[in-house]
């Protein structure tokens, strides 16, 4: 009997613990960056937001525009 309040109590500790996690994770907002032309030929776009913005972020050469621009979509700092 104690051994499966112990491993209740467990499960419960890990589930709080990823809960907490996922809600931090859930409720970033994106944000978004014009980070002047691109080349909609090559992946330079998506490396310009990486650079700027690190990990989590997504480059992307929108060609609907004339000319194309690339805009960068990350997550938006704690502050904003």
């Amino acid at each position: 009997m104690a051994r499966l309040l112990h491993a209740y109590c467990l499960c419960l500790v890990v589930f709080v613990l990823t809960a907490g996690s996922m809600m931090k994770t859930t409720l970033a907002k994106a944000c978004m960056e014009d980070l002047g032309t691109c080349d909609p030929g090559n992946d330079d776009c998506g490396r310009r937001c990486y650079t700027k913005h690190g990990e989590g972020s997504q480059g992307t050469c929108d060609t609907a525009i004339s000319p194309p621009v690339c805009s960068c979509t990350y997550f938006c700092p704690p502050s904003a």
